[in-house]
């Protein structure tokens, strides 16, 4: 993978958690913006089907690289979709938006879908609320949101401008690539 996507490491699972509105899903959309561009098309498998077209093209991610499977808030739908992508040749990485009610998933279960990852060479990136692999992610990244920036009137900013997150490593396995605490930035485009 490219040196701009350090968190995205072929044949591991890594996992990004936090709350709502924390930034998780802008890492998500940066990543598959990275993905998209470089050629690769990734299946985003979407437990809640809230994944927005319009926004991810404002991120830059080309729609015409993405499987986009939704699973109308069937978690165990979801995971079975997931366990046959992985397995499936052609695809640069492989995304599952979990959402706010992650699945839970055995020891047994976790530890298939990453020996699944390893066999095919592929990025499996699960992002929700909290983990679910456990000691299967090879990378945990925690998102917190830092502040927001609003524009507007100046009698009421009624409008988003742009949110600063903050990253925590949770889990690295291997060598170190990034820096246990990060921060970025997400400007909203209108």
């Amino acid at each position: 993978m490219e040196t701009h996507r350090p968190f995205l490491r072929p044949g591991e699972i890594t996992e990004i958690v936090g709350p709502l509105s924390s930034g998780r899903t802008s890492l998500l959309m940066c990543a598959l913006a990275g993905l998209t561009r470089s050629g690769a098309v990734v299946p985003l498998v979407d437990t809640d089907e809230v994944f927005d077209p319009p926004t991810a093209v404002r991120a830059g991610v080309e729609l015409a690289r993405v499987l986009w499977v939704r699973c109308g808030g069937y978690r165990e739908r979801a995971l079975r979709a997931t366990d046959l992508l992985v397995r499936c040749p052609g695809f640069g990485a492989v995304a599952l938006d979990v959402g706010e009610t992650p699945p839970r998933l055995t020891l047994g279960e976790a530890f298939r879908l990453k020996l699944a990852v390893r066999q095919r060479g592929l990025a499996l990136v699960i992002v929700g609320r909290r983990r679910i692999v456990g000691a299967g992610a090879a990378l945990a990244i925690e998102t917190t949101q830092v502040s927001q920036e609003w524009t507007g009137p100046i009698v009421g900013h009624t409008r988003l401008a742009g949110m600063h997150t903050a990253l925590r490593v949770l889990r690295e396995r291997g060598p170190r690539r990034a820096e246990a605490e990060a921060g970025f930035s997400w400007p909203w485009r209108t």
